[in-house]
C-alpha cells in the first residue's frame, strides 16, 4: 500500500519558522533561532525532547504514547517537490477499531514529534501527518501566495488521497496547523476551501507572519464571502507577545469577524512567550478546544 511512497531516514532540522514582530522581518531570513523551535520549547516539552541528537538516535520514538510510522517521502506532481512526511498514530490505534480526527501539521522538519508529545500531554486523539518544507527554504513559496494555492492543491488532491486510505480516518474532523508562515497558509487554506464542502474542519494558525501579502489575503476574505455568507468552521488564531505578530493577526481577525459569517467559530488567544515558542502553547490549548474525545 506504500508502493509510490520512498523511504526517508528520520532525521530532525531546527530551522527558523518564518518572522515574527514586524513587517521587516519579511525580508529576514528567519525570525526565530534554533533554541526558539517547539523541539526546544519552555515548558512541558523541554525535559523529553529538547535534545535533537538523541531524538535522531531514538527512532522508536520511545517518548510517545502513539507509535510513528516509517518516514516516508511524498512526490508532489503539482509542485514539483519531495515533501518529507511523518504519521503518529494515537495510543490503542492498532487495537481500537474506531475512526480519528487527522491533524495536518506543516513545517515538520520543526514541529515534529514535538506536535504528537504535546497533543498526549494534553489528552488528545488523533492521527497526525507532519510534513517537512521541502529544499531550499520552499516554505517560503508554499505557504504564502501566490504559491499557496498550488500546494494547498497538493494536500488536498495529492496527499490526503494518499495517506488516508491507509488509516481509519475521521474526514469530518480534519486540522491544518501551521506557525509563522505556516499560519499564514492556514488562514489562506481557510478562505481557498471549498465552499459547500471544505476539506477542513479546523484551522489552526499560530503567530501568523500576516505582514505578508495583506492585500491579497484581504482579497481573497471578501471573494470567500461573496461566494457564501456560511463558513461551518473553527478558526484558532494565535499571537505572541511582545515581540510576535500580534497587530497582523488582530487586525486579521477583526476583518473576519465583520464579515459576519453564519456558523463560523473565531478564538483568538494571546501568549507572553517569543514567536519561536508560540507553538507549544497553542497547540495545546487547540488539543483541548478540538482534539480531546
Amino acid at each position: 500500500m506504500k508502493a509510490l511512497w520512498w523511504s526517508l531516514s528520520v532525521v530532525l532540522v531546527l530551522t527558523a519558522c518564518g518572522g515574527g514582530g514586524s513587517a521587516a522581518s519579511a525580508s529576514n531570513a528567519g525570525g526565530t533561532t534554533p533554541s526558539e523551535s517547539i523541539q526546544q520549547g519552555s515548558s512541558s516539552a523541554a525535559n523529553d525532547i529538547e535534545n535533537p541528537e538523541e531524538i535522531d538516535a531514538d527512532t522508536s520514538y520511545s517518548f510517545l504514547k502513539g507509535s510513528v510510522e516509517p518516514a516516508q517521502v511524498v512526490s508532489s506532481v503539482i509542485t514539483g517537490i519531495d515533501y518529507p512526511v511523518h504519521i503518529y498514530l494515537p495510543e490503542g490505534y492498532a487495537d481500537s477499531g474506531k475512526e480519528y480526527p487527522i491533524v495536518y501539521a506543516l513545517d515538520g522538519q520543526t514541529q515534529f514529534p514535538g506536535l504528537p508529545y504535546l497533543m498526549e500531554q494534553a489528552g488528545g486523539e488523533a492521527i497526525l501527518v507532519a510534513i517537512s518544507q521541502g529544499p531550499d527554504d520552499r516554505r517560503r513559496t508554499d505557504y504564502l501566495l501566490p504559491g499557496a494555492r498550488a500546494y494547498y492543491q497538493f494536500l488536498t488532491a495529492e496527499l490526503m488521497p494518499l495517506v488516508e486510505p491507509m488509516y481509519r480516518v475521521n474526514t469530518q474532523e480534519r486540522s491544518i496547523v501551521g506557525t509563522s508562515f505556516g499560519g499564514v497558509f492556514a488562514t489562506v487554506a481557510m478562505l481557498l476551501d471549498d465552499v459547500s464542502a471544505p476539506y477542513f474542519t479546523n484551522y489552526l494558525a499560530f503567530d501568523a507572519s500576516l505582514y505578508q501579502h495583506p492585500e491579497l489575503t484581504k482579497e481573497l476574505l471578501n471573494n470567500r464571502y461573496l461566494a457564501s455568507g456560511d463558513m461551518p468552521l473553527n478558526y484558532f488564531a494565535s499571537s505572541a507577545l511582545p515581540e510576535g505578530n500580534d497587530p497582523y493577526v488582530t487586525e486579521f481577525v477583526t476583518q473576519l469577524r465583520s464579515q459576519n459569517f453564519a456558523n463560523l467559530s473565531i478564538t483568538q488567544r494571546r501568549y507572553q512567550v517569543t514567536h519561536g515558542k508560540v507553538s507549544e502553547p497553542s497547540f495545546s490549548e487547540a488539543v483541548g478546544l478540538f482534539l480531546a474525545p
